[in-house]
């Protein structure tokens, strides 16, 4: 799965993290009534983890299996908002899972969905991929709004165990046809 330089859509430029979006990234994972939700442990938001995986990140964008992982940014401004990625986890040829964040001081202005739908668009267009996944946590409705909005369909309950924490959540698909059917509905 080639990691593209970047994606752009209306307000937004989701492009390769780059060493510089440490100090927001960093930031957000130090927050946490921000992370509260995220099926990470304690040591998983550290600063030494958060910079391990920014540099595994950055020095997998030309392996030949990358971290498919970019940073969200608000184009007019230039500021770094969140990340968005995808990622083969334990799926069909085909499928994939998305992931998407958001700063708490820019939530609530549509980056999430419109970061994702951008993302989605791609992955359909440029990867092959016929079906997308996305696992949330039960209380987060913004991502439930974010996934209902693109179209996903809800397909139950999801668990997953971390270091023995059990997180339980809500997982949505989309298959490739729904996508280009609902976004084809929202441009008449």
């Amino acid at each position: 799965m080639i990691v593209p330089p970047s994606i752009e859509t209306d307000r937004l430029k989701i492009r390769r993290h780059v060493f510089d979006d440490f100090g927001p990234m960093r930031s957000f994972f130090s927050d946490e009534a921000a992370t509260r939700l995220l099926d990470m442990t304690p040591e998983q938001k550290t600063k030494e983890a958060v910079r391990g995986l920014l540099n595994a990140v950055i020095a997998s964008y030309d392996a030949e299996e990358p971290i498919f992982a970019m940073a969200v940014v608000e184009k007019e401004m230039g500021k770094f908002v969140g990340s968005c990625g995808m990622a083969p986890v334990d799926l069909e040829p085909g499928e994939i899972q998305i992931f998407y964040v958001i700063l708490p001081e820019y939530q609530g202005r549509g980056f999430a969905s419109e970061a994702v739908a951008g993302l989605v668009e791609y992955a359909f267009s440029n990867l092959g991929v016929e079906r997308l996944f996305a696992s949330m946590a039960t209380e987060n409705a913004a991502s439930v709004k974010v996934a209902e909005k693109l179209g996903m369909t809800f397909e139950g309950s999801a668990e997953k165990e971390v270091n023995g924490v059990v997180y339980r959540g809500r997982r949505y698909s989309l298959a490739k046809s729904r996508f280009f059917e609902v976004r084809g509905k929202g441009r008449n």
